[in-house]
């Protein structure tokens, strides 16, 4: 067995062959998407470059695996991206890929992250093995544009981010998402074309918000984070915020998909996706282990 960097000349072997195995839910890892127009896109957002940040294994010139990293320094967080391997000898496989991949991560990030499909039992048995404890498990939406079921009451004043109202946002976003992949100054420095930031807002304080993006490659558009103060529950702002970001994003003629993560034990959260047109893709499973 072979173990080599991807670089730049290996990365289009590399896209195809986890484009074609990270459709099958047996070897699907959450990062990457499906199709080709995720995967690329999910390599273009990668901090560390796919070319330093992925190693591949090869057996007899074929390629037969793959596992790379990406990291949130702001958060001391490394994604671990796979590993994906398409051999009988999986696990040994992947422990040769992890010695590789290990000395790429920065050495200030204590958090490692994996994340599979609930029927990807190698990743699974794979964090097991490396003492990875289950953080969360999450269910896939998605939306169709010809789906799409409008059943907010507009009752909410619903408006585009606006600097007076980000230290509330980032105490909200704190409370709401502990922990989570995004700061809310890293939200804030996405803003463009493409990414947008709604505010519920009620006599000066902020109720809600909804970030959401476009994935122009893929046609998509994705709910990133959508959340409301606890005081403000059951009154209807959710829907609202969540149909100001569905609509924005349909209002790309492009967007033919809409894509959105959530925990899988929010049930309330889910029933609201479902009347809205969203149907369940496939649940996953997150694994963290902290190091150091």
């Amino acid at each position: 067995m072979k173990i080599i960097s991807c670089g730049t000349e290996h990365f289009e072997e590399l896209v195809s062959f986890v484009t074609r195995l990270n459709s099958d839910e047996a070897h699907h890892i959450g990062y990457f998407g499906v199709g080709e127009a995720d995967v690329r896109s999910s390599f273009a957002e990668s901090l560390i470059p796919p070319a330093d940040g992925f190693q591949l294994a090869y057996d007899n010139e074929k390629l037969v695996g793959m596992f790379g990293v990406d990291s949130n320094p702001e958060i001391g967080r490394a994604w671990l991206f796979g590993p994906i391997i398409e051999h009988a000898d999986w696990q040994n496989i992947a422990d040769e890929l992890l010695s590789a991949v290990h000395p790429i991560i920065p050495v200030e990030l204590r958090e490692y992250e994996l994340y599979c499909d609930v029927n990807n039992v190698n990743v699974q048995e794979f964090a097991a093995r490396y003492d990875f404890s289950l953080h969360a498990e999450t269910a896939i939406f998605y939306l169709l544009r010809n789906d799409y079921k409008r059943l907010a009451k507009d009752q909410t004043k619903i408006i585009d981010y606006q600097e007076e109202y980000f230290e509330q946002f980032e105490r909200l976003h704190n409370e709401i998402f502990p922990n989570t992949y995004l700061t809310a100054s890293q939200i804030v420095s996405k803003l463009d074309d493409n990414h947008h930031l709604f505010l519920a807002i009620e006599d000066g304080r902020l109720l809600g918000y909804h970030f959401c993006k476009l994935e122009i490659e893929s046609e998509s558009g994705y709910v990133d984070f959508i959340g409301a103060d606890k005081s403000a529950q059951r009154r209807g702002i959710g829907a609202d915020l969540f149909a100001s970001g569905i609509d924005w994003m349909l209002a790309a003629p492009s967007t033919q998909k809409i894509n959105l993560t959530v925990n899988a034990d929010n049930f309330a959260a889910r029933n609201l996706y479902r009347k809205f047109g969203f149907t369940t893709e496939r649940v996953m499973r997150g694994y963290r282990k902290t190091v150091g």
